[in-house]
């Protein structure tokens, strides 16, 4: 597993296979659903992005880098957007009759 070079500790490379990777988010566990941040392949013209969040599904870059990078910045978004995961309402089965 190499560590992605300008995405700090927040991001893992890990490789898949020869031709492609997966970014992960260290700070999610490996269990959980937001671990993984995007899916990167190499393809002819450089590196097609799966991203696993936001609302851009597929993206095109130059270099591994700039995927790095990318993912990067949609981290640092997302911990400055301020939202928060829902706050859970007990649920309590209706009255019966009185």
């Amino acid at each position: 597993m190499a560590q992605a070079a300008d995405a700090g500790d927040l991001l893992d490379l890990q490789a898949i296979d020869t031709d492609a990777w997966r970014l992960c988010d260290t700070r999610a566990p490996a269990t959980d659903a937001s671990y993984i941040v995007a899916y990167v392949e190499r393809v002819d013209d450089g590196f097609e992005v799966v991203w696993m969040r936001g609302t851009q599904r597929r993206c095109r870059m130059a270099t591994l880098e700039e995927c790095a990078e990318a993912a990067a910045r949609r981290l640092a978004e997302e911990d400055s957007s301020g939202a928060t995961r829902p706050i859970p309402i007990a649920h309590f089965p209706p009255r019966r009759g009185l």
